[in-house]
């Protein structure tokens, strides 16, 4: 059996990836991926079985250097503060890829057949904004029945907010004020679990 090359399956991703920021993934084949990294289509079926198994790939190695991103942006002194380190660092990603942003949270299909074991890859930021929320909620700052499901709400809001401006779908006076923007879903989510604001 033929040895795989770290540096030959790394080209394939970085091919398709690039592919991934021009196409619709539909529109790509394992033809376009090969010439587009120099190889033969037959060698691409040596590291990947299929295309959605190379395009799961490619999200994985998006949403890890994401994760890492947030992770190592999240400040303050206290667990609130941290929590809106986390939102703001999911939106200044976001806005310096925009590209990768828009693929990796809407033109590659989620992968609902994911292990138990692998289906937290694709979480791990939401993760984090559990793991702050449910530490706010111990400390008092913050109050939550379902830290889960505040934690999924602000992302998806603070995501939503993103993606109509980086598609012009939000009010035209709005599409070069992204960071104020964001800042307002961001400060609105933040006063909905803090302790204060809470009934």
């Amino acid at each position: 059996m033929r040895k795989q090359n770290p540096a030959t399956e790394k080209n394939i991703r970085s091919a398709c990836l690039s592919l991934l920021l021009e196409k619709e993934p539909e529109l790509i084949g394992m033809r376009d991926i090969a010439t587009r990294c120099g190889i033969s289509a037959t060698a691409i079926y040596y590291y990947y079985s299929d295309k959605e198994k190379l395009f799961e790939a490619v999200k994985k190695d998006c949403l890890k250097r994401m994760d890492e991103w947030i992770s190592s942006q999240v400040s303050g002194t206290d667990t609130l503060s941290q929590l809106r380190s986390a939102l703001e660092a999911f939106r200044d990603w976001a806005f310096a890829n925009p590209r990768i942003a828009l693929l990796v949270m809407g033109r590659l299909k989620a992968n609902t057949g994911a292990s138990s074991t692998e289906m937290p890859l694709y979480y791990r930021s939401l993760t984090l904004g559990k793991e702050l929320l449910d530490k706010a909620v111990a400390e008092g700052s913050c109050r939550s029945n379902d830290t889960i499901l505040d934690s999924s709400v602000c992302v998806s809001a603070v995501w939503g907010t993103i993606e109509s401006i980086l598609l012009n779908r939000s009010a035209p006076e709005l599409w070069n004020r992204g960071k104020e923007t964001t800042d307002r879903i961001i400060d609105i989510c933040i006063q909905a679990v803090h302790s204060e604001n809470r009934q």
